[in-house]
């Protein structure tokens, strides 16, 4: 039985591995990001990307790709990206708690 369970985790547990590796690299990516898109999640008219579902932060690379949006920075960035790139990089975006609204924060820094 024991054996069993064994063998039952194994597959989790290089699923966990695996997902932890591909946050790990997107961190390192994300330093390029960051230079413009803070990781303190504020919004200095360059939105935050912290927080995001991996779903969306695909969906949005593929508009800079597919050319759907058009600013040319976010052109240049995400026609460099390969797909485990961009994987990486929405799995560490994901996993970042989102930011506190402004107003919130503020109420809480003032508490």
């Amino acid at each position: 039985m024991a054996l069993l369970c064994l063998a039952s985790a194994a597959p989790f547990s290089h699923a966990h591995a695996e997902e932890a590796k591909l946050k790990a690299y997107g961190q390192q990516l994300a330093r390029e990001c960051t230079s413009c898109h803070r990781i303190d999640g504020i919004d200095n008219g360059i939105p935050s990307i912290v927080g995001w579902s991996a779903e969306t932060f695909v969906t949005t690379i593929r508009f800079y790709q597919d050319g759907t949006r058009n600013n040319p920075v976010m052109v240049s960035v995400a026609g460099s990206l390969n797909e485990r790139q961009i994987d990486a990089l929405a799995a560490f975006f994901a996993s970042l708690p989102k930011p506190m609204p402004a107003a919130a924060a503020k109420k809480q820094k003032n508490q």
